[in-house]
């Protein structure tokens, strides 16, 4: 076999290796690997490049997981473009001031299941890091999570200020 396609057929091994695995627990997750965002050049306010905090939705970030991903894979995630571009931040720093927790999530692509997805869920006051937040929890709950606009915008400054540039947007 050329030495072209058996590269090929290796990097697709490679993929689908890191796709195919079990539902981890919040408690599985290590304070210093990564979790993966993808981004779009509309996110960035200025030519330094600084990523607008209120470019991510909170709660409910949806992030690819570095133990099964790479930063160019959130390319191939439902909605990603060829042309978005990657950051990344800690476990550690996603779990600032005990307000969300990192929950494995994975979700159908195609005949088989993304397991680099991974959510960061929103923790209620006394909620921590070993309970997994339920998915998709009422909006009326938000009141009682008491969490303020504030802190919450506090918690996205601290992750925009945070965050590794892994591969910048095209267009």
């Amino acid at each position: 076999m050329p030495f072209k396609l058996l590269k090929k057929k290796f990097a697709k091994c490679n993929t689908l290796a890191r796709l195919l695995r079990y539902k981890f627990a919040p408690t599985d997750f290590e304070p210093l690997e990564r979790l993966y965002r993808g981004f779009r050049k509309i996110d960035l306010p200025d030519q330094w490049g600084a990523l607008r905090a209120n470019s991510f939705s909170f709660p409910n970030i949806s992030c690819n997981w570095n133990r099964f991903s790479k930063p160019l894979d959130i390319r191939k995630r439902a909605g990603g473009l060829p042309t978005d571009g990657c950051y990344s931040f800690t476990v550690e720093q996603a779990r600032y001031d005990g307000m969300v927790n990192t929950c494995h999530d994975p979700t159908p692509i195609n005949d088989r299941k993304n397991y680099a997805h991974t959510e960061l869920r929103q923790l209620m006051i006394g909620e921590d890091f070993s309970f997994e937040p339920p998915k998709d929890r009422p909006k009326l709950e938000k009141e009682k999570q008491g969490w303020s606009r504030s802190k919450r915008l506090a918690y996205r400054q601290y992750i925009s200020l945070n965050l590794r540039s892994e591969i910048d947007p095209l267009a």
